[in-house]
Parts: structure tokens; C-alpha cells; sequence
């Protein structure tokens, strides 16, 4: 997996379907990211349960260095809406500092939002 970070930044507000309602994030959208990340933190402001990953996967950066998060051990899924689509997408649990979620590639494959 991979993150990769610029400053040609898009982010986009989206809610998510919790347990205890609806929760408004703002999110980054990263076509260069190949999975959904969220940060740690947003896991306990939300408190939202994650499961753990039978197999750890390392988290390299774009130019091949590994994260200084380390490996992910875990992940949730979350029901994602944005405008009037709605999915559940996997999201892989570690360490975004600035950012609550990436969302990735796959993201922009299944919502295919109109961007300008």
C-alpha cells in the first residue's frame, strides 16, 4: 500500500453511518493512494470498533521508504455517503497526523464524483 502526499490537495466533506447516527468529515481524496485510511485518532473521537488483520501490511510512502507508523494491524468498514451514493468501503487503520480519512483510488472508481 501506498500514501503519497502533495500540495494539489482535494478534500471533500462526507458523512459516515454510525452506530449512534451520522458523523461529518472532511477527507482527502488521494487518486495515487491505493487503499482508504483512516487516523487513529478519529477512531476514538467516533468511537467506532476495528477489527483486527489476520496478515499485517506494511505502509510505504511513495517513494519507497516505509511509513514511520510501521505496519497496519488494523481496519474497519464504514458506510460512506457522498451526495446521493452510498457504499461500504474497508478502511485501514494507522497514524494520519493532519488528516481524519484518505480516501483512494478504489474511493474514486466506485463514487466517480464530478470533480471540476
Amino acid at each position: 500500500m501506498y500514501i503519497f502526499r502533495s500540495d494539489n490537495q482535494l478534500e471533500i466533506p462526507i458523512f459516515l453511518s454510525l452506530f449512534k447516527g451520522m458523523a461529518e468529515e472532511i477527507v482527502l481524496v488521494d487518486s495515487s493512494t491505493t487503499k482508504n485510511f483512516i487516523d487513529q485518532e478519529t477512531i476514538r473521537k467516533l468511537k467506532l470498533g476495528t477489527k483486527k488483520l489476520e496478515t499485517l501490511v506494511g505502509l510505504q510512502n511513495i517513494d519507497g521508504t516505509f511509513n514511520k507508523s510501521g505496519q497496519i494491524t488494523h481496519y474497519l468498514d464504514l458506510l460512506v455517503s457522498c451526495g446521493t451514493k452510498k457504499n461500504t468501503k474497508h478502511f485501514y487503520v494507522t497514524d494520519l497526523r493532519t488528516d481524519h480519512l484518505i480516501l483512494g483510488y478504489l474511493w474514486l472508481h466506485t463514487f466517480n464524483p464530478d470533480i471540476d
